[in-house]
């Protein structure tokens, strides 16, 4: 990882004139197995103007609900739902100073940089937040995603080496979701985007969980009845085991 970076830095020394930011990753490619715990992998960059730079990596779109649940004569029912809808299935946000002290634009609504405009439905991310309720199933939502350690909880630090060259370091956790993620480099001056970067990155699972991910996918309803049945067998078999003592 840190020799790749000392190579970048060589290579693009002179082409980094031509960019206003330029940027790359360690590693393009995540395999995903039975022993994965995790990985991490580094962003590094030069930037050729001022300005603050926003780093996102989104993992593939996907549908989600959230639900609320009321009393009601005494029991616990799903009441109501807000579907969310394209929404990244990994997201991790990082910058050169705090998210909040970075001066927005419409850009940044618009490119779904930030958590609530990441899980806003695109076009109308004003209108749903404002609408009354939304609110709260959206802070639930991120919660949640926060929880499974697929969406950081704060924007993670890119640190300079000198004025020009900058780095940091993007972890994906043990349950990081399969499929084609991108990294977005972007550097804004007083709100104007002045310069952006695309980086893809495969995250691939292999062997046994990749089997039982497809087979979940491909042929869900066989995979809920062999769930189904593998569920009754255990049951059996500890039944048996407990009658013996």
């Amino acid at each position: 990882m840190i020799i790749r970076f000392i190579i970048f830095c060589l290579l693009f020394s002179t082409a980094v004139q031509a960019k206003p930011i330029v940027a790359d990753i360690s590693g393009h490619k995540i395999t995903i197995h039975t022993s994965f715990n995790g990985t991490e992998l580094m962003l590094f960059g030069a930037r050729n103007e001022a300005g603050d730079i926003v780093t996102i990596v989104r993992g593939p779109e996907k549908h989600a609900i959230i639900r609320k649940k009321e009393r009601l004569y005494g029991l616990w029912v799903n009441r109501e739902q807000r579907d969310f809808d394209y929404i990244p299935s990994f997201y991790a946000l990082a910058t050169s100073r705090p998210f909040e002290e970075i001066k927005k634009s419409p850009f940044f609504d618009n490119l779904g940089i930030g958590y609530e405009s990441a899980l806003t439905p695109k076009g109308n991310r004003h209108e749903f937040r404002e609408t009354s309720g939304n609110g709260a199933f959206l802070r639930a939502m991120l919660h949640h995603l926060r929880e499974e350690q697929v969406y950081n909880s704060q924007s993670l630090p890119i640190k300079f080496i000198g004025e020009t060259l900058f780095k940091a370091i993007i972890p994906f956790p043990d349950n990081t979701p399969g499929g084609n993620y991108t990294v977005e480099v972007y550097l804004f001056s007083d709100g104007e985007m002045v310069g952006m970067q695309t980086i893809p990155i495969q995250v691939e699972k292999v062997g046994f969980d990749a089997f039982v991910y497809n087979a979940s996918l491909q042929y869900s309803y066989l995979y809920a009845i062999c769930a189904i049945m593998l569920a009754l067998f255990s049951g059996w078999i500890a039944s048996r085991i407990f009658e013996r003592f």
